[in-house]
């Protein structure tokens, strides 16, 4: 009977310690969960290839959206962005290209996104959760760079965000 209840206690603290695991795990992930009501969108999107070698933020040709979020308290709004984007090696093999999205001048979180390498091409984006915003008129930019001045290229991209 003792060499059972032997066995049982390490089961028993295993289970203590994975289970205390678990909510601790949830507990922490919650912390940084956000959520809002979406009942509007207003997007734009454009189909002409475009590029720059600057590395320092510029808005990108057409990322430019006014929204008016609604409501009469502080909200967030959910930005979506996905372009066909191609970076050359005119700046070096260690060039990155870089996002950033933009609410009335205001750099949004998580801020700086690299996005993509040199020589790299494809399909990328990214979604950005602003800081509160007021109830009114608002404008969204996404802006890009390149950290060593390659040629950054972008041809179909989008622009939509969600909001109350």
């Amino acid at each position: 009977m003792k060499e059972r209840d032997a066995r049982r206690n390490p089961v028993a603290v295993l289970a203590a310690v994975l289970l205390v695991g678990l909510v601790g795990g949830i507990a922490a992930h919650a912390a940084v969960s956000r959520s809002a009501p979406i009942s509007k969108f207003d997007g734009v999107d454009e189909i002409v290839n475009v590029c720059t070698t600057t590395t320092t933020f510029t808005t990108m040709p057409a990322m430019t959206r006014m929204f008016t979020l609604g409501g009469s308290v502080n909200d967030e709004v959910v930005a979506m962005f996905q372009g066909f984007l191609e970076l050359d090696t005119s700046g070096g093999a260690f060039d990155t290209g870089f996002l950033r999205l933009t609410i009335d001048g205001a750099q949004q979180g998580p801020g700086v996104i690299p996005v993509i390498g040199a020589g790299e091409r494809g399909t990328h984006g990214f979604n950005w959760q602003s800081k509160a915003l007021t109830p009114g008129s608002h404008t969204a930019r996404v802006q890009w760079r390149t950290d060593l001045g390659g040629s950054l290229c972008v041809d179909a991209r989008s622009l939509i965000v969600l909001h109350k």
